[in-house]
């Protein structure tokens, strides 16, 4: 600081108010900042969070990038973030326990502003009262806060959805993830409002890997269809999967809507400009990623009530299901 006040023609206060964001002439700022740029310096990020015990990164964890849902949820909470001065530091985890388990080491290490994570891993042992940490659909305990959308009401309305649409034979395609209380929530919604209404009812719940499933979805639906069991709705857990369910229709000569109507779960876009076919029940994504930074500062600041929240769903009627 002392070079940049030297070649700039002010004090060294002047110079050290101009990196702390404090006000000062602009003929100052202009000839401070054509002094660091001459000179090459570079703020010691760490040495000042230090010296002011503030932290500007927070470590946000998720099982991968290679999903729609979590990719719109890192978008939106990188904006939060930038919002409160803060910055993301992504770990893509890929599923894995052991890097997530490593990831919140660094998080204690480097003593940053807080954590945020969708995690399915038994991950609460490494969970300090000094990290401040929000947990996205997923329930640990009274303590640690969490949010998630109403996956169990979700579920239930497009059950419903179906039956408005002369649909009686349904089924449910998901897959079998430890601790993923989402998928587990949406199959136990489809359920309960299926008996309900007096459906017939079917529930695909493979358990296999990621790579694996959409193999197994075809196979299932081919093998149902060609038993002569003909479903007229089918309700997956994803959009991603409800995709791999229109692919199998398709490879069959099975017409959708007509023959059998489709809802998903997500309503999310892979980029902008995506023309979204599926209906599906749309998740707020931006809200909970909104919701995720605010609890996160509420526990920052030590406040006495922190609430987890569960976000609204809504149906989106599309090309998948027909117009009432």
């Amino acid at each position: 600081m002392n070079d940049v006040a030297k070649r700039a023609g002010v004090s060294r206060g002047t110079v050290s108010n101009y990196i702390n964001n404090v006000k000062i002439k602009e003929s100052s700022r202009i000839k401070i900042e054509e002094a660091i740029k001459e000179l090459g310096y570079i703020p010691n990020v760490a040495a000042r969070e230090l010296k002011t015990k503030t932290a500007s990164n927070v470590v946000f964890i998720l099982p991968t990038v290679w999903n729609p849902f979590f990719s719109q949820l890192t978008y939106y909470l990188q904006i939060e973030l930038k919002k409160i001065g803060k910055k993301m530091l992504l770990c893509n985890s890929q599923n894995d326990y052991i890097s997530e388990i490593e990831y919140i080491e660094m998080a204690k290490q480097n003593k940053v502003y807080g954590i945020i994570s969708v995690s399915y891993s038994n991950i609460l042992p490494y969970l300090t009262e000094n990290l401040p940490y929000v947990a996205i659909e997923r329930y640990y305990n009274e303590s640690i806060p969490y949010l998630t959308s109403d996956n169990l009401n979700g579920s239930k309305i497009a059950v419903n959805e179906l039956y408005k649409r002369k649909c009686n034979n349904l089924l449910h395609v998901t897959r079998k993830i430890e601790n993923n209380a989402a998928l587990n929530d949406r199959k136990v919604g489809f359920e309960s409002k299926c008996k309900e209404l007096n459906l017939n009812y079917a529930i695909f719940n493979c358990n296999c890997t990621s790579s694996e499933f959409r193999n197994e979805v075809n196979k299932f639906i081919k093998e149902s269809y060609s038993k002569g069991i003909k479903f007229d709705g089918i309700f997956c857990a994803t959009d991603r999967y409800a995709q791999y369910v229109v692919d199998a229709l398709d490879e069959a000569k099975i017409k959708v809507p007509d023959d059998v109507q489709i809802i998903g779960f997500d309503g999310v876009k892979s980029h902008p400009n995506e023309h979204l076919k599926i209906s599906t029940i749309k998740q707020d994504v931006e809200k909970l990623a909104i919701e995720a930074v605010n609890t996160l500062q509420l526990i920052v600041n030590k406040n006495e009530v922190i609430a987890s929240q569960i976000l609204p769903v809504s149906f989106l009627q599309l090309e998948t299901t027909k117009k009432l």
